[in-house]
This record gives structure tokens, sequence and C-alpha cells, in this order.
């Protein structure tokens, strides 16, 4: 999948209106889901088989266009989807779109994917200038007690920030 970026010309005053909603709108939604900002690493694994099992992770639906820093603006694939997080002994391995990756999980249910997609963001033919870096990656964090993460396609050129939608998680057979 490939995310095209326009940017965005809007009066200031417009542009401040749309940062402060969607500034509330992004405190609302951390309230729900914490973020996980490094992957867990091996030595502080879940030990304890709590998580063991396989997840369903359903993906929300999102909006088609979302504000990028830079007074960019995304266009991304706002559907519903799902996806499967099967962990065993502490180690979560995904299925997300043909990715194969694994990661750990925290004793609490914390985990973080950071996965390479191999194809890049592009800017669109109307727009002022062109990505600089344009590289793509997956992130994909949540919390498997809370059940409740977030999926992002994230662009380099703005911290891995990019088109995101909330995931709840459900153990499948619970």
């Amino acid at each position: 999948m490939s995310m095209m970026l326009i940017q965005d010309t809007r009066p200031k005053f417009v542009k401040r209106s749309v940062a402060l909603l969607l500034a509330l709108s992004a405190l609302t939604m951390t309230a729900c889901v914490s973020n996980i900002s490094s992957q867990v690493k091996e030595s502080n694994k879940d030990q304890t088989g709590a998580f063991d099992g396989t997840w369903v992770a359903n993906v929300q639906k999102s909006a088609g266009r979302q504000s990028m820093p830079g007074n960019w603006v995304a266009n991304c694939d706002g559907s519903a989807w799902d996806f499967r997080v099967r962990v065993a002994d502490g180690v979560a391995k995904n299925s997300i779109r043909g990715s194969r990756e694994s990661t750990f999980v925290s004793p609490t249910g914390d985990f973080r994917f950071d996965i390479p997609v191999k194809h890049e963001a592009k800017a669109s033919a109307g727009s002022a200038r062109d990505l600089a870096l344009a590289k793509q990656t997956m992130v994909v964090y949540g919390n498997l007690k809370k059940a409740k993460g977030r999926f992002t396609y994230g662009i380099a050129e703005f911290g891995n920030n990019g088109c995101t939608a909330i995931i709840e998680f459900k153990k499948a057979g619970a």
C-alpha cells in the first residue's frame, strides 16, 4: 500500500482550528491507547504465559484524509480490517499483510512491531515539493491486557507519523 501526500494550502485560521481539533482528538484517543515508543527487549519479555495464544486484531475504520506535520495531508485507506498476532513464551508473531515479523511482549502486555515497507510514500502531482525521506514503516503497538493498540503507516520524513488507526485486540477462543 502506498500513501499519497498533498501539501495543504488552507488559510492559517483554518489550519489552527483543524490543529486544535486534531490535538483534542489525539488526547481523547491516547487516553485509550498508550504509546509504546520502542520494542520490548528479550530480557524483559513475559515468562508467565499470560498472553500466550492467538489474538485477533481488529483495525478500526479511520479517516481517509489525515493531517501530517508541515501542512501535509495524507490520503489514507481508512477501511477496517483484521490480522492475527500469535504469542508463545513471550514472543509475538504477526500475519500483517504478508509480514512475518516477531517481537517480544512485556509482563504487562506491551509490545511493538516496526515493519519495513517496500513501497515509498509519494507526493501528489499538485504538491509544491517532494518528500525527502519517503521510506515507510508499519508501526503496530499495543497492550494485550488492555486489549488496545494502534496501527500506523509511518513515513520517515514525519518521524514515522502517518496514516493511523486504533486496534482492538481479542484473544481467540476467549
